[in-house]
């Protein structure tokens, strides 16, 4: 009698499928059950930022951890109020500032993209007919003011949003306080979980997660930075109104890569049409935001992001583009700490398969 054969799945695999359930659980954790998933979310992010810098002040200080935890809640409260205070209405000023000129700079950039379409249709219509140049930016633009007035709306549509904000802005750090003086703890409880077999290769795993994903975040901040202030000394040399503000959320939006940079791009041509009166300027910012975004790919990221992380920007960008169409806004939120524990596990399962007899038998 033929005993019945146990189909049993190689580990790397098994621990590809447990670490996407995890992921899942997370991102509809999220979803669904914000008002308490959401602050610890970001609790764990900033106590994640910082952990390195309370460990190195508790080994060099002697302090006590809890003090320095404290004392870094605090000062990150302090300087949030200071930002807050002294750069927020500079902020609110620009952006009310663009907002009152925004219909007339559509107006003005409309009116010469109808000339360019009249010239096109007039000159070259044997090659592309009747086009409506216009019609077709009017309406894109229509649609991008729409979506994004909907998703202020929702935003601060409401009395509970405003107060939730305010909530958050107490229990974030209180909570941050609380992931970095017990991070030994919290650390040691999760790998008491772990079955004794699997504990060595779990640290491991989670260890080498941790030199990508941290090496990525630092990295990749520092270029954002960099890109805010290239973009807005760039701009500014041209001199495109708006440029500070522009330049700015081009850098800080290109932290999910490409999208700052597309968005910048199209916000100062439609800026640059409506304020320049020749054609070389227009060309003039296509030069610095490409002189500037080939500065970031060839030489700013592999430099200071590192070659050794090996989480590919082109990776990252599968990630924010998959996770943001599958699950929205917080799928784009943990894209990116998610590809770096894939890229972990998918590395293992190639190993193992190209070790296995079925890859080596001829």
């Amino acid at each position: 009698m033929k005993k019945n054969r146990k189909i049993s799945l190689p580990p790397p695999l098994t621990a590809l499928i447990i670490y996407t359930a995890v992921v899942l659980i997370l991102i509809l954790s999220l979803k669904y059950i914000t008002l308490l998933a959401a602050p610890v979310f970001f609790s764990f992010v900033i106590a994640y930022l910082f952990n390195p810098v309370v460990g190195a002040l508790e080994k060099n200080t002697h302090m006590p951890r809890g003090v320095i935890a404290g004392l870094l809640m605090v000062t990150l409260v302090f300087l949030l109020i200071f930002l807050l205070v002294n750069l927020l209405p500079y902020g609110a000023e620009q952006v009310k500032h663009a907002a009152e000129r925004f219909p007339e700079i559509l107006s003005e950039f409309s009116q010469k993209i109808k000339a360019i379409s009249d010239y096109i249709t007039q000159n070259f219509s044997g090659y592309v007919g009747n086009i409506n140049l216009t019609g077709k930016v009017e309406g894109m633009l229509s649609n991008s003011l729409t979506s994004l007035a909907n998703i202020l709306v929702a935003a601060f549509s409401n009395l509970f949003s405003i107060l939730l904000t305010l909530l958050y802005l107490v229990f974030i750090p209180l909570i941050s306080y609380y992931f970095i003086k017990d991070t030994k703890k919290i650390r040691k409880t999760l790998f008491g979980l772990v079955p004794l077999r699997y504990k060595e290769r779990a640290i491991q795993r989670v260890e080498q997660m941790d030199g990508i994903l941290s090496s990525f975040i630092r990295g990749q901040a520092i270029v954002v930075l960099i890109l805010a202030v290239l973009y807005s000394v760039g701009l500014s040399l041209i001199g495109l109104p708006f440029s500070v503000l522009i330049g700015v959320m081009a850098g800080i939006g290109d932290f999910v890569p490409y999208l700052g940079t597309a968005i910048g791009f199209i916000v100062s041509i439609i800026v640059g049409f409506a304020a320049f009166h020749t054609y070389e300027r227009i060309l003039f910012i296509a030069l610095v935001f490409l002189i500037v975004k080939g500065s970031e790919n060839w030489f700013f990221y592999p430099k200071i992001v590192g070659r050794e992380v090996g989480l590919h920007f082109v990776w990252v960008l599968m990630a924010i583009v998959v996770f943001g169409h599958v699950f929205g806004f917080w799928g784009l939120l943990v894209a990116i700490p998610s590809a770096a524990g894939f890229k972990v596990y998918m590395s293992d399962l190639i190993k193992y398969y190209k070790n296995s007899q079925f890859y080596k038998k001829e």
